[in-house]
């Protein structure tokens, strides 16, 4: 049974079983459980994982790793408790603000690279020790091999889904020219909450703001 769901998964789907060469910036610290719902009500469970810095979406097929890289035949994807859905050639997560609208989320993460890792893990070049501490709406950052240490940095994008169309946004600025009514509230709520848009907790607590009515 497994392998024929594996098989409907390949043929409605074009799929790779290569890698980049450039080690990945997972979303999960691990594979996870989880399905892929088509549109043809077909779902297939197995186990994924989100590579946020080349935007790919990978699953298990027994030990191997498959690159999904065709959405059009998706209609979301779920990993663990979390929901995520196309728009467009991407993969959005959603996430429910609790006002009656949701925010859409696209993963994504640069690298930074802070120097060649040493004797007892010291970082050559490094200004300081850094920590990364994820959360729920931070990506848990697993990079295979090599030695050398990298700085992963949020670059994501954000949307909502309003008047039946999809409205983008990526800083405060854009952010901002979707709420032109409560612009003066919102820039008001960013400052005393020393919000950033760099942090994906503070777009929420923003998007959760502009959307209360």
């Amino acid at each position: 049974m497994r392998a024929l769901k594996i098989f409907v998964l390949a043929a409605s789907l074009a799929v790779s079983a290569t890698l980049s060469a450039q080690s990945p910036v997972y979303l999960f610290p691990d594979y996870t459980a989880g399905s892929v719902a088509l549109k043809n009500r077909t779902f297939v469970k197995t186990k994924l994982n989100l590579d946020t810095f080349h935007d790919k979406l990978y699953y298990m097929d027994g030990d191997q790793i498959m690159e999904l890289d065709n959405l059009s035949d998706v209609s979301a994807v779920y990993i663990g408790d979390r929901t995520f859905i196309p728009q467009g050639k991407s993969l959005y997560e959603v996430v429910d603000l609790g006002t009656g609208t949701t925010l859409l989320v696209k993963w994504h993460q640069k690298k930074d690279p802070l120097g060649k890792k040493g004797a007892y893990d010291q970082v050559a070049h490094a200004s300081s020790t850094i920590s990364i501490d994820p959360n729920y709406h931070s990506p848990s950052v697993f990079q295979r091999g090599g030695e050398e240490v990298m700085l992963t940095i949020t670059d994501n994008t954000y949307g909502f889904l309003m008047d039946g169309k999809f409205k983008k946004f990526v800083d405060k600025r854009s952010f901002l020219k979707l709420f032109p009514a409560k612009k003066e509230a919102i820039e008001q709520f960013i400052e005393e909450g020393n919000l950033l848009f760099t942090r994906p907790d503070d777009v929420i607590a923003v998007a959760k703001f502009a959307t209360a009515k």
